[in-house]
C-alpha cells in the first residue's frame, strides 16, 4: 500500500527517501500483481487518499523530487499492455491522477482570470502581486479565453461584447480594453493578426477558473475509484464561487452561464451520490448544497428524504417534503410528480403527515 504523505514537513533527503520507497511499492504492484490479474479479480486499492492528494496538490506546488517519481511512475505505466491499463481500475486511476499532476510543471503563469462568481484579474511577478476588478478589461479576456485557440473579427467582438453601441464607439471601447490589459500584463496579450481578426497570445499562459473547473469535471469522470473522483469533484466545486459573469446577461454570455451551472449542479449530485453509502452526513451535505443551486429537482430532494428516513431523522424528512410541495406550488402552481409523491408515501408511512397525489 501506499503511504506517501504529502502533508509531512520533512527535510528533502528524508522526503527523497519516502519517495523512493513509495516508488518501490508502485513498481512492484504494477509490474508484479496488478498484470496477473484479471479484470473480475477482487483488486485491492493500491492507490492511497495520500496519493491521490498529492496528485492534487502538486499542480499548485510542484516538486522537483515528487516529478521525478511521478515521471518514473508515468513511465511505468507505459510499459504495461494496454488490456491491462483498460481492465483494471487502478491502473486507469493512476494513469489519469499522474496526468493531472505532470501536466502543470510548468512555470506558475503571471496571469489569472476568475469569471466564476466575482470577476477579477490577477498579476503576479517576483516583487508584487496586482488584482484588478474592471468589468470591461476582464469581460474581453474572458471572451477570448474560452476559445483560446480561436481568431475573431472586429465585428464579431463588437457583436458580442458591445452590442447597443455604434460602430466607432463600440471599437474605441475595444481597442481601450485592449490596450488595458497590454498595460496590465506587461505584454500584448490579443493579438492583431493580418487578415483584421484578433487572437489571444498563444505564448502567455493564463490561469483560467472555467477552463480549471471544467477540466477537473472531465478527469473526475474518467477515474472508475470512487475515492480520487471525490476529490477531484471536490477541487471542481471549490472553484465555483458563483455563476458565470452572474451580472452579464449578453447573449454570448448567458448560454455559458447555463452550460457552467449545470455541469456545477451535476458534480454536486454526484459528490452526494459517491458518498451517501459510507458518508452519508457528507452525502446530505451535498444534496442540500445542490438544493440552493436548483430547488426545483425532485429527484434530489427524494435523496435527502431517503438519507433522513435512513438516519431515522423524520422531522428532517417532513421538512425537505413540505419545502418540496411549497417550493412547486410557488414556481409552478402544482405539487410534484405522481412517482415522487408515491415514494414519499412509502418512506414516511408512519409519520403523521398527509401525502397524497394532488386530485385531478
Amino acid at each position: 500500500m501506499m503511504s506517501f504523505d504529502p502533508t509531512n514537513h520533512l527535510e528533502t533527503q528524508d522526503i527523497d527517501k519516502e519517495a523512493a520507497h513509495f516508488l518501490a511499492d508502485i513498481e512492484n504492484a504494477l509490474t508484479v500483481f496488478v498484470p496477473l490479474s484479471s479484470p473480475t479479480d477482487d483488486v485491492p486499492s493500491i492507490i492511497s487518499d495520500e496519493f491521490v492528494s498529492l496528485c492534487l496538490e502538486h499542480r499548485g506546488a510542484p516538486r522537483n523530487h515528487v516529478t521525478i517519481a511521478l515521471q518514473q511512475i508515468d513511465a511505468l505505466l507505459e510499459t504495461l499492455p494496454l488490456p491491462v491499463l483498460i481492465q483494471n481500475s487502478n491502473c486507469l486511476t493512476l494513469r489519469t491522477l499522474l496526468q493531472v499532476a505532470l501536466e502543470t510543471q510548468q512555470e506558475e503563469p503571471r496571469l489569472r482570470c476568475r469569471s466564476l462568481g466575482f470577476l477579477s484579474l490577477e498579476r503576479r511577478d517576483s516583487r508584487h502581486r496586482d488584482e484588478r476588478t474592471s468589468e470591461v478589461q476582464g469581460e474581453l479576456l474572458t471572451f477570448f479565453l474560452l476559445e483560446p485557440r480561436r481568431p475573431w473579427t472586429d465585428e464579431q467582438i463588437f457583436e458580442a461584447l458591445w452590442p447597443d453601441k455604434e460602430p466607432q464607439l463600440a471599437q474605441w471601447s475595444f481597442h481601450s480594453a485592449r490596450k488595458r490589459l497590454h498595460d496590465f500584463a506587461g505584454e500584448e496579450i490579443i493579438f492583431k493578426l493580418k487578415r483584421g481578426q484578433y487572437s489571444l497570445n498563444p505564448n502567455l499562459s493564463i490561469w483560467f477558473d472555467v477552463a480549471e473547473f471544467e477540466s477537473l469535471l472531465t478527469r473526475a469522470q474518467t477515474i472508475p475509484t470512487a475515492t480520487a473522483r471525490i476529490k477531484l469533484l471536490e477541487s471542481a466545486v471549490q472553484l465555483y464561487r458563483g455563476d458565470f459573469l452572474e451580472k452579464n446577461y449578453k447573449d454570448w454570455a448567458v448560454p455559458v452561464r447555463n452550460r457552467l451551472r449545470e455541469k456545477y449542479i451535476g458534480a454536486l449530485l454526484q459528490l452526494g451520490e459517491l458518498n451517501q453509502r459510507e458518508a452519508p452526513e457528507q452525502a446530505i451535505a451535498w444534496f442540500e448544497k445542490a438544493l440552493l443551486a436548483d430547488d426545483l429537482n425532485e429527484g434530489t430532494y427524494l435523496k435527502l428524504i431517503e438519507l433522513y428516513v435512513q438516519r431515522n431523522d423524520l422531522i428532517s424528512a417532513q421538512r425537505t417534503f413540505i419545502l418540496c410541495m411549497d417550493t412547486f406550488r410557488r414556481e409552478f402552481g402544482t405539487e410534484p410528480s405522481p412517482a415522487f409523491m408515491q415514494t414519499v408515501r412509502s418512506l414516511l408511512p408512519k409519520s403523521g403527515l398527509k401525502i397524497r397525489a394532488k386530485d385531478k
